[in-house]
């Protein structure tokens, strides 16, 4: 039996493209005008998965979202928000609303229908357990507090992200034909001038208009990353900032061994991401007071492979994945999760596993107090060459010793 979809949306010419390409995927579409009109439907023939768009008459896609999920019956059916809105802020209103999933127009019929293909096949939205996390965020220059369930961060952090690299593909194909449109201006500019200077013009506006949505898009997904390691901290009080200072200290160490601004915005984000496993880790176990038991400690342990997991399916132009299960692991193969050691382990992974460490050390745990940055730098520059690459150590230790680093 075909799968169910309903599609909200007021534009007539909009909905008729959404159920072309859903038709020839083999997909029943259920059209609905508005919010009002959707739940409606929804009651009458209880799809597989609604995509809705969100500026809608009577009931826009926000209000859909909230009232469906309030609905026991109904909270469980995926829901995809279809919207030219791209900011944080409107990220973080889908999210508030209760939203599992959104899509930026434009989209590719192939994108579409692969996001599609992807949420039906994972079936209803699953919860870790995990109740929703207080997530606080920066918006309009104020910190902006909300609830929303860690999976659905995760779900809008990878659509946010692929939404990214599409419209980088469609940059990339404007600046193509840009090019060609330039050459071929040149043979024909006495016939032709007037033409070809406004399709000229009119493609250097669209490149203009697709690298602001770039740009916009980029902002969200550093604030999404940031939104998801936030939400991750707040299950843990007691190292709340961890993954923000430890971004913060890889990306000094980074750039202080001349590595180019595209290197550190991938140490940033690795930063930012290395614990996400964490979120497989009961909250009483992350802040226990007392020693960890073996048990306990193995749980921990496996954050790193969780965090493999989550991220190895997002196409990154970082090794973002390999370095999150490798910043524990150590030179001398006496880390975790693989004991690998040496040349195995990447440069990210490196500069993150000091400055983990560092931060760690220097800082305040359920199970003692801070130690200090001086005992933290005696743990790396004792274990240099063993555990730790001896060149990341060096740098780390100069930016302390020189003072041109301190925790924000």
């Amino acid at each position: 039996m075909a799968k169910r979809i309903c599609v909200t949306e007021d534009s007539r010419t909009q909905a008729k493209i959404l159920e072309e390409i859903l038709v020839k995927k083999g997909y029943e579409v259920i059209v609905a005008e508005n919010g009002m009109d959707g739940l409606y439907k929804v009651n009458e023939v209880m799809p597989d998965l609604i995509i809705s768009d969100v500026e809608m008459p009577q009931m826009n896609g926000y209000e859909f979202c909230r009232t469906l999920k309030a609905d026991e019956g109904l909270k469980h059916i995926p829901f995809v928000l279809l919207t030219l809105l791209s900011n944080v802020k409107d990220v973080v209103k889908g999210l508030e609303a209760g939203a599992d999933y959104y899509i930026t127009k434009p989209y590719s019929a192939d994108v579409l229908a692969a996001t599609v293909e992807s949420i039906l096949t994972r079936g209803r939205p699953r919860h870790n357990g995990a109740a929703p996390a207080s997530v606080a965020i920066e918006l309009d220059g104020g910190m902006h507090e909300f609830f929303a369930d860690p999976q659905k961060i995760l779900n809008f952090f990878h659509s946010t992200f692929n939404n990214l690299v599409s419209r980088n593909e469609s940059l990339s194909v404007t600046k193509q034909e840009l090019r060609k449109l330039n050459t071929h201006l040149g043979e024909k500019v006495r016939e032709k001038t007037r033409f070809l200077e406004g399709e000229i013009a009119e493609r250097i506006k669209a490149e203009n208009a697709l690298k602001d949505s770039l740009g916009n898009m980029r902002q969200t997904l550093d604030g999404t990353v940031r939104a998801l390691a936030t939400t991750i901290e707040m299950r843990d009080p007691y190292t709340a900032g961890h993954q923000r200072r430890v971004a913060q200290l890889s990306c000094a160490i980074g750039r202080k061994m001349g590595f180019p601004q595209e290197f550190i915005d991938g140490l940033e984000v690795m930063g930012f991401l290395h614990d996400i496993g964490k979120i497989i880790v009961p909250a009483e176990i992350l802040s226990k007071p007392g020693v960890l038991n073996e048990f306990e400690f193995n749980i921990i342990k496996a954050h790193a492979q969780a965090g493999y997991n989550i991220l190895k399916g997002i196409e990154f132009p970082w090794p973002v994945a390999v370095a999150t299960i490798q910043h524990h692991e150590r030179l001398d193969g006496t880390g975790y999760p693989h004991g690998i050691s040496q040349e195995t382990i990447i440069t990210e992974a490196r500069i993150l596993a000091v400055a983990d460490v560092v931060e760690a050390m220097a800082t305040h745990r359920p199970y003692r107090p801070a130690l200090g940055t001086d005992i933290a730098l005696k743990e790396i520059i004792d274990n240099s060459g063993t555990r730790y690459d001896p060149t990341v150590v060096d740098v780390c230790k100069t930016l302390f010793t020189e003072k041109e680093f301190n925790f924000e």
